[in-house]
């Protein structure tokens, strides 16, 4: 009966997914979002052994966690069919979060609802955001970002100067497009580093260090990604900087794990998981 209702939940997302998967991520530039489900998929399959032993232990379940749990599943269906008749694709999938929760919940219980809380939250990573977000938050980090590198390469030196969003250096310009801005790059960041925090084993204090230096190591990855291309731009002219910008993506992972790394690193010289 249980795997009938997941088939059911299945058929009812499988056209969401196949548009989010074709066409809606890669247009608002939001390519992080393709691995968010099976991640969350591979966190949920990594607490199966706590989750049967969880289910086993179930007798009976009271009707007041049962009455929150079936508002869930009304709540989440109530969304998607909205979204989907308004053509709101940002409120059809935000919809699977409620009734991920609600049905894990009416069918296994509260206590497998809540160790499965962190694989259905980080679904919420691929809810493609209505483009205005998108617009509000990208142009202060272009803003941002050109303020920084011009400020940064100026006092090194550089004949750079900044027009707005663009920046001069040596009579090659250079502008700060929204690939520029490392939103992209600091949601894909933070969903890898959330996922890492999670399945290490260390204490609550430590996890909560490290995934608050994710978003600052994304940032400072972009930055030294941005510079660099200006550097590359400035030396060997605007086609090697188009083509740096292209693939310098492994900047910013770099420098991300290599500095959670670190971090972990430094941290685990301090936890005793006995004490």
């Amino acid at each position: 009966m249980h795997y009938l209702v997941w088939a059911l939940v299945t058929l009812l997302y499988a056209p969401i997914f196949k548009t989010l998967y074709q066409s809606r991520w890669e247009y608002i530039d939001y390519t992080h979002a393709y691995f968010i489900l099976p991640v969350s998929l591979w966190l949920a399959w990594r607490k199966r052994k706590e989750l049967k032993q969880l289910v086993a232990k179930i007798s009976k379940r009271s009707a007041a966690p049962l009455q929150w749990n079936l508002a869930l599943i009304i709540l989440g269906l109530f969304m998607y069919f909205f979204g989907w008749r308004q053509d709101y694709l940002f409120i059809s999938t935000l919809s699977l979060i409620p009734l991920a929760f609600g049905l894990t919940g009416y069918l296994y219980g509260p206590a497998v609802s809540r160790a499965l809380a962190f694989p259905i939250l980080y679904l919420l990573l691929l809810v493609p955001p209505p483009l205005g977000v998108l617009d509000s938050v990208t142009l202060p980090m272009r803003h941002w970002i050109s303020v920084v590198t011009h400020q940064l390469l100026k006092t090194l030196g550089y004949p750079i100067t900044r027009d707005g969003l663009l920046l001069s250096i040596g009579g090659k310009e250079i502008y700060m497009g929204a690939p520029c801005s490392g939103f992209r790059s600091l949601v894909t960041m933070i969903s890898l580093g959330l996922a890492y925090v999670y399945v290490i084993k260390t204490s609550t204090k430590n996890k909560v260090i490290l995934l608050c230096s994710v978003a600052p190591l994304a940032l400072l990855g972009n930055l030294i990604r941005v510079v660099g291309m200006c550097l590359v731009t400035f030396y060997m002219g605007e086609a090697a900087g188009k083509g740096y910008h292209d693939a310098s993506g492994f900047v910013i992972f770099l420098v991300l794990i290599g500095g959670m790394l670190g971090l972990e690193w430094l941290l685990g010289r301090n936890y005793n998981p006995g004490g």
